[in-house]
């Protein structure tokens, strides 16, 4: 899978409740659920440091989603 780093880009600048929005959607893609409750900001910023590449990694974001689904899977 190609990683497009300008769509990053561009999901990292959307405000909190449209980036969850979009982060929804891509889970339910693959057949996940997530809660529709965005989460608190410092959640979302620790995504947006995920999709950018800096402080965290995509798998540290999955490790959030996983959290905020509550099954830990």
């Amino acid at each position: 899978m190609k990683i497009n780093s300008e769509k990053l880009r561009e999901l990292a600048a959307l405000p909190d409740n449209e980036l969850w929005r979009e982060i929804r959607k891509m889970a339910e893609h693959f057949g996940q659920k997530i809660p529709e409750k965005t989460p608190p900001h410092s959640d979302m910023e620790r995504i947006r440091a995920a999709l950018c590449g800096t402080q965290l990694n995509l798998a540290d974001a999955m490790q959030i989603l996983r959290a905020k689904r509550g099954d830990g899977k």
